[in-house]
């Protein structure tokens, strides 16, 4: 099975009790409809983007909450404006690339593994 790590790829978590609504008021995408991963962005109030990211939502028995995968550059600003917004929402923001790493698998076997993750998969 052909696997890749992206080493310019970071990961970061926002779990807590107001996570969805946090991020369904920041990001372009609706994190409450569907457990696929969805590509969503952080905007300026003028619509100009600070980060695009894939959003996908962590297994409840994992801690719930969900994981932005986002280019590596962006990942300390993308935390600062996060925990920015924050304000009174119940959340924790973190950068978890030290632990936490981004994969790409391909070819016959790329669709049960992303089953076996819980992932949608798309030829």
């Amino acid at each position: 099975m052909p696997v890749a790590h992206l080493p310019d790829r970071a990961v970061i978590s926002i779990e807590g009790e107001d996570v969805v609504s946090f991020l369904t008021g920041l990001v372009t995408c609706a994190v409450d409809t569907s457990p696929k991963p969805h590509y969503g962005a952080l905007l300026t109030p003028q619509g100009k983007i600070i980060a695009d990211f894939i959003v996908a939502e962590a297994e409840p028995a994992d801690g719930g909450g969900f994981f932005l995968d986002c280019p590596r550059a962006l990942a300390p600003g993308l935390v600062e404006k996060l925990n920015f917004y924050r304000l009174r929402a119940k959340v924790i923001v973190e950068d978890l690339s030290g632990i936490l790493g981004v994969l790409a698998v391909w070819g016959s076997a790329a669709a049960a593994t992303a089953t076996d993750f819980g992932l949608a998969y798309a030829d």
